[in-house]
């Protein structure tokens, strides 16, 4: 009698794991943008001012983007497949983040690194380039450039001088202490993951928000190069607070109509026009498709 119940429990546990819903998953598009006093960037062009009164232009964006998750309504955090995401203006797809494996659901919150911890910036992490190419000298702290943004402004005397806003691992003067200066950002969504959907969110980088908020930034008193400069790095950190926005949440769908669904519409729709029963029938209506054009057949059935 025992082994009879334990028989029957075992089946019963392995009905119950068999017949568990598998996990639906859906996809991700986020869509990388950049704007500068509202409006999105135009490149190689000298037609921005900053509120320190710097007239500046902008020929490239280099960044990374890591540890990107989603928290669902119940404030579980939802870690997104790719662990880092390299973006260049210069290579238009890495404009666009494709993230797949997302159980579906409704989530509240949008979080991510904006560069690379500990964990991934180590140095040797990227031996091919673009990515490679974003190497922090090992003397700074090694790993990898956050970001590298690059142009030109126009210094005090006028002269058209380079601009490179270069974040990284900051360290003090006789490089014997270091300081992490990447940053988390978390940003409010109402958003759902579903499967037949083509989930896109579209994120912004508010590029002259680097420069004014807590912090005025005045490339004339930090210089054209600040990796070498914690106090240039630190303050750049805290305008990391208003630099990333969320402009835009779509779920379109992707119109996946089976032939069933078809066939049931037309049905529907014909059996209420129809002069006769079973007149306008898919079946009927191939058969009469298929036949000759002014036959007998067809003429007698109309």
């Amino acid at each position: 009698m025992k082994k009879t119940r334990l028989i029957f429990s075992l089946l019963a546990a392995m009905a119950l794991v068999s017949c568990k819903k598998p996990a639906s998953y859906g996809e991700l598009r986020v869509n990388i943008g950049y704007s500068v006093n509202g409006k999105a960037l135009i490149t190689d062009s000298l037609c921005y001012c900053n509120e320190a009164g710097n007239e500046f232009k902008i020929t490239e964006i280099q960044w990374f983007i890591s540890k990107m998750e989603l928290q669902d309504e119940r404030g579980k955090w939802v870690t997104l497949e790719s662990h880092f995401f390299y973006i260049d203006t210069n290579i238009p797809e890495s404009q666009t983040l494709e993230i797949k494996s997302i159980p579906i659901g409704k989530y509240k919150t949008l979080r991510f690194v904006f560069g690379l911890d500990e964990e991934y910036n180590r140095t040797g992490l990227f031996t091919d380039p673009p990515e490679s190419e974003m190497f922090w000298p090992d003397l700074l702290g090694g790993g990898y450039h956050y970001m590298k943004l690059n142009g030109k402004f126009l210094d005090a005397e006028g002269r058209l001088l380079p601009l490179a806003i270069h974040l990284g691992i900051g360290q003090n003067e006789d490089h014997s202490q270091f300081y992490q200066n990447y940053f988390t950002v978390e940003l409010p969504i109402d958003f759902s993951i579903t499967e037949t959907s083509e989930n896109q969110l579209d994120l912004t980088m508010i590029i002259d928000n680097w420069f004014r908020n807590p912090n005025l930034f005045d490339f004339n008193e930090y210089g054209s190069h600040i990796m070498q400069n914690q106090a240039a790095q630190q303050a750049l950190k805290e305008n990391g607070n208003d630099v990333f926005v969320i402009q835009n949440i779509k779920n379109q769908s992707n119109m996946n109509i089976t032939k069933n669904d078809i066939l049931k519409g037309f049905n529907s729709l014909m059996q209420k026009a129809a002069p006769k029963p079973h007149f306008w029938t898919w079946k009927s209506l191939k058969e009469r498709m298929s036949s000759p054009i002014g036959t007998k057949e067809n003429r007698q059935a109309v």
